[in-house]
């Protein structure tokens, strides 16, 4: 049996909002609630998403590519309708007003598309790059002649041993940097190589 999918059309969107754990029993549970179509009702579909930074992305994603239709709403359920009542308001009607607002404009500051691992990817590491010197700068230029003539003089102190796990971890994580950023040579090489040469092109 061949599994239906389904599309929301992004005009008819009019809230998208978490969902109260204790409606489903589930974590990072989302709801997006459209217009239907022929009868103008309400139609509300629940999305579990794999964790909160997923949840967060969707949220900001459908927020903004809706934030100009029509129908909007002011108000929604932060629960489920079941067993003949709201989880949350616990009223009986399913028609009736949402028991909370909604945040139409409450986005992430700075989105990038959330089905796209690679820009994420990129993201990080310009962000590593950036912060290469400063680590160097910061934890390990001199910080091996002034570890030594602490302890020579006066003995290892706190703050000594505190000097020395950071300059430690930003050791490992410059040598960290500086893999990614063999790689990332190796990979714009092969890219290069593989990239059909055109210029015997007319």
């Amino acid at each position: 049996m061949r599994a239906v999918r389904s599309s929301i059309p992004v005009h008819r969107i009019c809230a998208v909002e978490r969902v109260d754990e204790n409606a489903f029993q589930q974590p990072n549970m989302m709801q997006i609630i459209t217009q239907d179509a022929e009868t103008q009702g309400c139609h509300i579909m629940y999305i579990q998403c794999k964790n909160v930074n997923e949840l967060n992305q969707w949220l900001s994603a459908l927020r903004k590519v809706s934030l100009c239709n029509q129908n909007l709403l002011p108000t929604y359920h932060q629960g489920a309708y079941r067993n003949s009542h709201w989880t949350c308001c616990l009223q009986s009607d399913r028609t009736v007003r949402g028991c909370s607002r909604t945040h139409l404009a409450v986005t992430l500051g700075d989105w990038s598309d959330p089905l796209d691992p690679d820009a994420e990817a990129q993201v990080l590491y310009r962000h590593l790059l950036l912060v290469k010197d400063m680590l160097r700068n910061k934890y390990l230029d001199g910080a091996d002649g002034v570890a030594t003539g602490k302890a020579e003089s006066r003995g290892p102190t706190e703050k000594g041993f505190e000097g020395l796990i950071a300059s430690s971890a930003a050791r490992r994580l410059l040598t960290i940097i500086e893999d990614l950023q063999r790689a990332h040579q190796v990979f714009e090489r092969r890219e290069r190589e593989e990239a059909p040469n055109h210029s015997n092109c007319i």
